[in-house]
């Protein structure tokens, strides 16, 4: 029972203070009668009684809109931003490191054996197919010279078997046989050739040597890299797209490169390959551009400032202090005529001075609110900063000196008069200061005049 009372209680705090709270802000009560709740009529009628409609609610500069707190007009003066159009980043910047456009690091072909000549030194300008260095290669040359001599044994073989074929002494089958054993011997010709000339390591493409890793005399195998050959006739820069960007990357796209160290110079280039997938990671595709490096100034490893340009596409752009969040998602309170009206937004790009909008309710041109958003709610009356405030209510009157209608201040008027006048004497100063008199009372009586007098004189009450 006791905690029946207390829940009692507890609902009828509750209703007195949100009908405190509807008297002092009739805003909140209209909201709620025009969100369309099913609220019972008898609590619509006290809503209704507690916020009367706009047109009914006291006028400012009245007594009673001065006693209401109420603003200049009734509507909350509220600072608004027009909203424009504005396009995503049209130019993407990352870091990018720069490689040789290509580079090989170069080993024996499956062989093994001790240095003879290194042909090149660090840092040379090579040719394709030209030699880096010389192995030890008296045996290959040994074997070389027998498969010759085999070769050379069989041509003269089958010349003699051809003649005795002529001469019909053999026959074909051992002509054939004799054929087969020459081609065999040619074959082991090229193979000692082959292994002669792998004793030689050559540069595979054309290009700078980096530092020889070997010296006369070391021996080496299939897995020692005797150097590197980069060409960078054309740099290979590598940069990392970030996801938001990938749509719009292409082939042969143009890029412009600043190298770190350089960053007077601005290096033109094209993109040349981009990945087939994201890094999980970071969410970044690799992308891959070319840039000439006439001079040779550039040197693989380099880090340099690649920019992009890119079409960008075109959203509403409005003032970050615009926008406001709630349990939905982002809004902005859009202006139209004198009210606020709230304005869902999906937010596609952020950046200092604008944020990148779409939505169904907004386009460009209108106007939404950036300061005094603490006082809006749906349907609030506003008015713009630097506008005139709007006049009181058409046909009202202007109150009197002491809140009086403009009769009562003509009796009141007359009956100082009269007070005055049985006074006896009244200054020119004082008289002179009193308000004029209406011409007549409801009942049609005329009223009384009051006149300065000298100050020797007496003032008279005068009836027509």
């Amino acid at each position: 029972m006791a905690m029946l009372r207390q829940i009692l209680v507890t609902l009828i705090l509750l209703i007195v203070v949100g009908a405190v709270y509807i008297k002092i802000e009739p805003t909140a009560g209209r909201a709620l009668l025009s969100a369309g709740l099913p609220l019972p009529a008898p609590v619509r009628e006290a809503i209704a009684w507690l916020a009367p409609p706009e047109s009914e609610a006291p006028v400012a500069g009245t007594p009673e809109g001065r006693s209401r707190g109420g603003r200049s007009g009734g509507a909350q003066l509220v600072v608004a931003n027009p909203v424009e159009a504005g396009r995503t980043q049209t130019e993407m910047r990352a870091i990018g490191t720069g490689e040789a456009a290509r580079s090989v690091t170069v080993y024996p072909d499956n062989t093994t054996g001790i240095i003879e000549t290194v042909a090149v030194q660090s840092g040379d300008a090579v040719e394709a197919g030209a030699p880096l260095i010389v192995l030890e290669h008296s045996s290959e040359e040994l074997a070389v010279s027998r498969a010759r001599i085999a070769v050379d044994a069989a041509e003269e073989k089958l010349t003699r078997y051809a003649r005795l074929s002529q001469s019909r002494t053999i026959s074909s089958v051992e002509v054939n046989d004799v054929v087969r054993e020459r081609d065999n011997a040619k074959l082991d010709l090229r193979a000692a050739q082959i292994a002669l000339d792998k004793r030689t390591v050559k540069a595979p493409i054309a290009g700078r040597v980096g530092i020889i890793a070997v010296d006369e005399g070391d021996l080496v195998g299939a897995t020692t890299a005797i150097a590197k050959v980069d060409d960078r006739r054309e740099i290979k820069v590598v940069f990392y797209t970030p996801e938001s960007f990938v749509a719009e990357l292409e082939i042969d796209a143009p890029v412009k490169a600043v190298p770190t160290a350089q960053p007077d110079r601005v290096f033109d280039g094209h993109i040349s390959a981009i990945d087939s997938r994201l890094d999980e990671a970071s969410r970044t595709l690799r992308t891959e551009a070319l840039i000439d490096n006439e001079g040779d100034t550039l040197r693989p490893g380099m880090s340099f400032t690649v920019s992009l340009s890119l079409d960008g596409r075109e959203y509403l752009s409005v003032d970050p202090l615009s926008v406001v969040w709630e349990r939905t998602g982002p809004i902005v309170w859009k202006v139209v005529g004198d009210e606020a009206v709230k304005a869902p937004v999906s937010i596609v790009e952020r950046n200092i001075d604008r944020v990148l909008v779409s939505s169904s309710e907004l386009k460009a041109g209108d106007r939404v609110v950036i300061e005094g958003l603490q006082s809006m709610r749906p349907g609030i009356k506003v008015r713009l900063e630097g506008e005139e405030p709007r006049s009181p209510v058409a046909g009202a009157s202007a109150p009197g000196p002491r809140g009086g209608d403009a009769s009562a201040d003509g009796r009141r008027s007359s009956s100082g008069a009269a007070s005055t006048g049985s006074a006896g004497f009244v200054p020119a100063a004082v008289a002179a200061e009193l308000p004029a008199p209406p011409p007549g009372d409801l009942s049609g009586t005329p009223a009384l005049t009051a006149r300065a007098v000298p100050s020797s004189a007496t003032a008279t009450d005068k009836r027509p």
